[in-house]
Protein backbone atom coordinates (compact mmCIF):
# COMPACT_ATOMS: atom_id res chain seq x y z
CA UNK A 1 0.00 0.00 0.00
CA UNK A 2 1.33 3.42 -0.93
CA UNK A 3 1.76 5.82 2.00
CA UNK A 4 1.53 9.59 1.64
CA UNK A 5 3.45 11.87 3.98
CA UNK A 6 3.17 15.37 5.41
CA UNK A 7 6.47 17.11 4.56
CA UNK A 8 6.31 19.93 7.13
CA UNK A 9 9.42 20.30 9.33
CA UNK A 10 11.40 17.34 7.98
CA UNK A 11 15.08 16.82 8.81
CA UNK A 12 17.68 15.73 6.32
CA UNK A 13 19.25 12.32 6.95
CA UNK A 14 22.82 12.17 5.66
CA UNK A 15 23.68 9.73 2.90
CA UNK A 16 26.47 8.44 5.14
CA UNK A 17 23.74 7.04 7.40
CA UNK A 18 22.28 4.79 4.71
CA UNK A 19 23.96 1.90 2.87
CA UNK A 20 22.17 -0.10 0.18
CA UNK A 21 23.62 -3.31 -1.31
CA UNK A 22 22.12 -5.33 -4.16
CA UNK A 23 22.55 -9.02 -4.86
CA UNK A 24 20.97 -11.36 -7.35
CA UNK A 25 18.92 -14.39 -6.35
CA UNK A 26 17.68 -16.64 -9.16
CA UNK A 27 17.55 -13.80 -11.71
CA UNK A 28 15.80 -11.43 -9.27
CA UNK A 29 17.56 -8.49 -7.60
CA UNK A 30 17.28 -8.25 -3.82
CA UNK A 31 18.54 -5.40 -1.66
CA UNK A 32 19.86 -5.08 1.89
CA UNK A 33 19.80 -1.79 3.78
CA UNK A 34 21.90 -0.66 6.71
CA UNK A 35 20.48 2.40 8.51
CA UNK A 36 22.06 4.58 11.21
CA UNK A 37 19.41 6.86 12.68
CA UNK A 38 20.32 7.16 16.36
CA UNK A 39 22.12 10.51 16.16
CA UNK A 40 19.11 12.27 14.63
CA UNK A 41 17.07 12.08 17.87
CA UNK A 42 13.87 10.95 16.22
CA UNK A 43 11.11 9.61 18.48
CA UNK A 44 11.90 6.00 19.32
CA UNK A 45 8.54 4.82 17.99
CA UNK A 46 8.74 6.80 14.72
CA UNK A 47 8.06 4.61 11.70
CA UNK A 48 10.78 3.94 9.12
CA UNK A 49 10.07 3.36 5.45
CA UNK A 50 12.46 2.45 2.63
CA UNK A 51 11.58 3.13 -1.01
CA UNK A 52 13.11 2.27 -4.38
CA UNK A 53 12.27 4.35 -7.43
CA UNK A 54 13.17 4.95 -11.06
CA UNK A 55 11.06 7.19 -13.27
CA UNK A 56 7.46 6.04 -12.78
CA UNK A 57 8.44 2.75 -11.11
CA UNK A 58 8.21 2.68 -7.33
CA UNK A 59 8.26 0.22 -4.43
CA UNK A 60 8.02 0.74 -0.67
CA UNK A 61 8.79 -1.31 2.44
CA UNK A 62 8.00 -0.81 6.11
CA UNK A 63 11.27 -1.00 8.09
CA UNK A 64 9.97 -1.06 11.66
CA UNK A 65 10.65 1.84 14.01
CA UNK A 66 13.68 3.94 14.92
CA UNK A 67 14.30 1.90 18.10
CA UNK A 68 13.42 -1.44 16.49
CA UNK A 69 14.50 -1.48 12.86
CA UNK A 70 13.06 -4.53 11.13
CA UNK A 71 14.19 -5.68 7.72
CA UNK A 72 11.21 -7.20 5.84
CA UNK A 73 11.60 -10.73 4.58
CA UNK A 74 10.72 -9.87 0.98
CA UNK A 75 13.08 -7.21 -0.40
CA UNK A 76 12.93 -8.21 -4.06
CA UNK A 77 12.94 -5.42 -6.63
CA UNK A 78 10.18 -7.01 -8.67
CA UNK A 79 9.09 -3.78 -10.38
CA UNK A 80 12.52 -3.26 -11.97
CA UNK A 81 13.70 -5.38 -14.89
CA UNK A 82 17.28 -4.16 -14.40
CA UNK A 83 18.75 -2.31 -11.41
CA UNK A 84 20.43 0.40 -13.50
CA UNK A 85 19.29 3.84 -12.39
CA UNK A 86 17.34 2.66 -9.34
CA UNK A 87 17.67 5.04 -6.40
CA UNK A 88 16.55 4.61 -2.80
CA UNK A 89 15.12 6.89 -0.16
CA UNK A 90 14.59 6.46 3.56
CA UNK A 91 11.78 8.23 5.37
CA UNK A 92 11.13 8.53 9.10
CA UNK A 93 7.53 9.47 9.91
CA UNK A 94 5.39 10.21 12.92
CA UNK A 95 3.77 7.05 14.35
CA UNK A 96 0.03 6.48 14.69
CA UNK A 97 -1.77 9.39 16.30
CA UNK A 98 -2.82 12.96 15.49
CA UNK A 99 -0.01 13.58 12.98
CA UNK A 100 0.41 10.05 11.66
CA UNK A 101 2.76 9.95 8.65
CA UNK A 102 4.10 13.47 9.24
CA UNK A 103 7.57 13.32 7.68
CA UNK A 104 10.24 13.79 10.34
CA UNK A 105 13.35 13.01 8.29
CA UNK A 106 14.39 11.88 4.84
CA UNK A 107 17.39 10.73 2.83
CA UNK A 108 16.85 10.64 -0.93
CA UNK A 109 18.86 9.89 -4.05
CA UNK A 110 20.69 6.99 -2.40
CA UNK A 111 22.71 4.91 -4.83
CA UNK A 112 23.36 1.22 -4.30
CA UNK A 113 26.43 -0.95 -4.59
CA UNK A 114 26.34 -4.49 -5.89
CA UNK A 115 27.48 -7.23 -3.54
CA UNK A 116 31.25 -7.64 -3.71
CA UNK A 117 31.88 -4.15 -5.11
CA UNK A 118 33.53 -1.33 -3.16
CA UNK A 119 31.33 1.49 -1.88
CA UNK A 120 33.15 4.75 -2.59
CA UNK A 121 30.23 6.81 -1.21
CA UNK A 122 30.24 9.11 -4.19
CA UNK A 123 26.92 10.38 -5.49
CA UNK A 124 26.78 10.00 -9.26
CA UNK A 125 25.69 13.09 -11.15
CA UNK A 126 23.93 11.17 -13.89
CA UNK A 127 23.25 7.47 -14.34
CA UNK A 128 22.06 6.35 -17.80
CA UNK A 129 18.79 4.44 -17.56
CA UNK A 130 17.30 2.21 -20.28
CA UNK A 131 13.88 3.22 -21.52
CA UNK A 132 11.54 2.66 -24.47
CA UNK A 133 12.14 5.75 -26.64
CA UNK A 134 11.05 4.50 -30.08
CA UNK A 135 13.37 6.28 -32.57
CA UNK A 136 14.78 8.72 -30.02
CA UNK A 137 18.23 7.71 -28.78
CA UNK A 138 18.30 9.69 -25.54
CA UNK A 139 16.23 12.01 -23.43
CA UNK A 140 16.62 13.96 -20.21
CA UNK A 141 13.89 13.14 -17.71
CA UNK A 142 13.29 16.17 -15.50
CA UNK A 143 10.21 14.60 -13.94
CA UNK A 144 12.54 12.47 -11.85
CA UNK A 145 14.41 13.81 -8.83
CA UNK A 146 17.28 13.87 -9.52
CA UNK A 147 16.88 14.09 -13.31
CA UNK A 148 17.83 11.00 -15.32
CA UNK A 149 19.46 10.41 -18.66
CA UNK A 150 17.20 7.99 -20.51
CA UNK A 151 18.84 5.88 -23.21
CA UNK A 152 17.00 3.86 -25.83
CA UNK A 153 16.92 0.31 -24.46
CA UNK A 154 16.73 -1.17 -27.97
CA UNK A 155 19.81 0.60 -29.35
CA UNK A 156 22.56 -1.61 -30.80
CA UNK A 157 24.91 -3.18 -29.95
CA UNK A 158 23.36 -2.45 -26.52
CA UNK A 159 22.15 0.64 -24.73
CA UNK A 160 25.07 0.42 -22.29
CA UNK A 161 27.65 0.24 -25.07
CA UNK A 162 26.05 3.17 -26.86
CA UNK A 163 26.02 5.29 -23.70
CA UNK A 164 29.71 4.55 -23.12
CA UNK A 165 30.84 5.11 -26.70
CA UNK A 166 33.13 8.09 -27.50
CA UNK A 167 30.66 9.30 -30.11
CA UNK A 168 27.76 9.37 -27.65
CA UNK A 169 29.83 11.08 -24.97
CA UNK A 170 31.13 13.71 -27.41
CA UNK A 171 27.74 14.53 -28.90
CA UNK A 172 25.41 14.09 -25.92
CA UNK A 173 27.15 15.00 -22.70
CA UNK A 174 27.96 18.65 -23.49
CA UNK A 175 24.29 19.18 -24.28
CA UNK A 176 23.30 17.35 -21.09
CA UNK A 177 25.53 19.67 -19.07
CA UNK A 178 24.08 22.71 -20.84
CA UNK A 179 20.49 21.67 -20.13
CA UNK A 180 21.15 20.68 -16.51
CA UNK A 181 22.85 24.00 -15.76
CA UNK A 182 20.11 25.90 -17.59
CA UNK A 183 17.48 24.17 -15.47
CA UNK A 184 19.47 24.85 -12.30
CA UNK A 185 20.41 28.47 -13.01
CA UNK A 186 17.77 29.90 -15.35
CA UNK A 187 14.49 28.14 -14.57
CA UNK A 188 12.27 27.61 -11.56
CA UNK A 189 13.67 29.39 -8.49
CA UNK A 190 17.22 29.49 -9.80
CA UNK A 191 20.33 28.37 -7.90
CA UNK A 192 21.85 30.77 -5.36
CA UNK A 193 24.87 30.56 -3.07
CA UNK A 194 22.50 29.51 -0.28
CA UNK A 195 21.85 26.29 -2.21
CA UNK A 196 25.50 25.20 -2.20
CA UNK A 197 24.84 22.03 -0.20
CA UNK A 198 21.38 21.11 -1.37
CA UNK A 199 19.95 18.95 -4.12
CA UNK A 200 20.93 17.98 -7.63
CA UNK A 201 21.17 21.56 -8.93
CA UNK A 202 23.89 22.31 -6.37
CA UNK A 203 25.74 19.16 -7.45
CA UNK A 204 25.77 20.27 -11.09
CA UNK A 205 26.82 23.83 -10.31
CA UNK A 206 29.60 22.49 -8.08
CA UNK A 207 30.70 20.15 -10.88
CA UNK A 208 30.85 23.07 -13.32
CA UNK A 209 32.83 25.20 -10.87
CA UNK A 210 35.39 22.42 -10.48
CA UNK A 211 36.06 22.36 -14.23
CA UNK A 212 38.32 25.35 -13.71
CA UNK A 213 38.67 28.70 -15.45
CA UNK A 214 35.20 29.94 -14.50
CA UNK A 215 34.42 32.96 -12.41
CA UNK A 216 31.74 32.96 -9.72
CA UNK A 217 28.16 32.27 -10.75
CA UNK A 218 26.51 35.60 -11.62
CA UNK A 219 23.66 36.89 -9.49
CA UNK A 220 20.18 35.46 -9.99
CA UNK A 221 18.85 38.58 -11.74
CA UNK A 222 21.69 38.62 -14.33
CA UNK A 223 20.16 36.12 -16.75
CA UNK A 224 22.40 36.91 -19.74
CA UNK A 225 25.52 36.65 -17.57
CA UNK A 226 24.32 33.28 -16.28
CA UNK A 227 23.72 32.10 -19.85
CA UNK A 228 27.28 33.09 -20.75
CA UNK A 229 28.60 31.34 -17.64
CA UNK A 230 26.82 28.15 -18.70
CA UNK A 231 28.41 28.28 -22.16
CA UNK A 232 31.84 28.81 -20.59
CA UNK A 233 31.22 25.75 -18.40
CA UNK A 234 30.31 23.63 -21.44
CA UNK A 235 33.48 24.77 -23.24
CA UNK A 236 35.56 23.96 -20.15
CA UNK A 237 33.95 20.51 -20.00
CA UNK A 238 34.80 19.81 -23.65
CA UNK A 239 38.39 20.92 -23.08
CA UNK A 240 38.72 18.81 -19.95
CA UNK A 241 37.62 15.66 -21.81
CA UNK A 242 39.36 16.67 -25.07
CA UNK A 243 36.21 15.69 -26.90
CA UNK A 244 37.19 16.78 -30.41
CA UNK A 245 40.57 15.08 -30.13
CA UNK A 246 38.90 11.91 -28.85
CA UNK A 247 36.39 12.07 -31.71
CA UNK A 248 39.16 12.48 -34.29
CA UNK A 249 41.20 9.65 -32.81
CA UNK A 250 38.17 7.33 -32.79
CA UNK A 251 37.37 8.17 -36.42
CA UNK A 252 40.98 7.50 -37.44
CA UNK A 253 40.95 4.13 -35.66
CA UNK A 254 37.66 3.14 -37.31
CA UNK A 255 39.00 4.21 -40.72
CA UNK A 256 41.97 1.86 -40.34
CA UNK A 257 39.80 -1.18 -39.66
Amino acid sequence: MKRTFNYTGRRKIGRKDVSIALRQETAVWVFDAELHLAEHNFPRNAEVWVEAHRQNLWMQWSWGTVSALRSPADRRLLEFDVPDGVLFRVRVVQPAGLEHHKLLGEADGISFVKAGEADDRRRHLLVPVPDALDQQLWKLDFESDPPRLLVNKDAKPSWKEMARSPHFIALVYPEVLRRMLARALLEEEGWTEDDEEGGWSADWVRFAKNLGGLGPVPALDLKTDRENWIEEAVSAFCRRLELRSTWDRTCDEEGRR
